[in-house]
């Protein structure tokens, strides 16, 4: 060393950075980055061992996870058409209709009758409504209805028979009026000259 050489005294505190160790060096405890990392490692697997298990949430479930939501999407409404509104009138004609059907008895058969036309309905070219009428008390309603069966057995045969010749037979006897007695005895002999529904439809 030369006499003229300025000698420098390093402070290890005042130095800015410390040297870093050299390679394959230990640190004071004895411990290499190796070592940290197994040791760093075994720790993990120990807490995800012991650590409470989570159950997971079935798919599908429809939940979002931020707001907790239902984001299953929900099917559209179905809205049915309102039932179409039945006609008051024609409802009120089948219930008159159906009351002088089921009336038995002369009074009964006539009071129903008389609310029929009442209501300003007309009666039907049926055989049953007409065959209950021939048992009304005003003999006007009885030749109205014996002219109507009249018609309707040109093209049709008897429905009841056996019913039909019994009531035409009192009206023969009993009625009042002399042309209701006429119009229930050809009635009468024009039914007896044509068979009725049983009979025809046993052949």
């Amino acid at each position: 060393m030369r006499k003229d050489e300025t000698k420098v005294w390093h402070n290890p505190e005042l130095a800015p950075f410390a040297r870093a160790p050299k390679a394959g060096s230990t640190s004071r405890s004895g411990t290499t980055p190796q070592d940290s990392r197994v040791a760093k490692e075994h720790r993990a697997a120990l807490e995800a061992l012991f650590a409470p298990r989570r159950e997971p949430e079935p798919e599908g479930s429809g939940k979002n996870g931020k707001n907790g939501r239902d984001s299953t999407p929900k099917p559209g409404r179905i809205v049915l058409a309102p039932p179409p509104q039945s006609d008051p009138r024609a409802t009120e004609r089948q219930r008159l209709l159906s009351k002088l059907l089921v009336a038995e008895g002369r009074p009964h058969i006539t009071k129903a009758a008389n609310e029929f036309l009442g209501a300003g309905f007309t009666f039907p070219d049926d055989q049953d409504v007409h065959l209950k009428l021939l048992e009304h008390s005003d003999e006007s309603r009885v030749r109205e209805a014996l002219s109507s069966l009249s018609s309707l057995l040109v093209g049709e045969l008897p429905k009841r028979r056996a019913v039909l010749e019994s009531r035409l037979r009192r009206i023969e006897e009993f009625a009042e009026d002399e042309s209701t007695r006429d119009a229930a005895a050809q009635l009468r002999r024009q039914v007896s000259g044509r068979p009725d529904t049983q009979n025809q439809s046993a052949q």
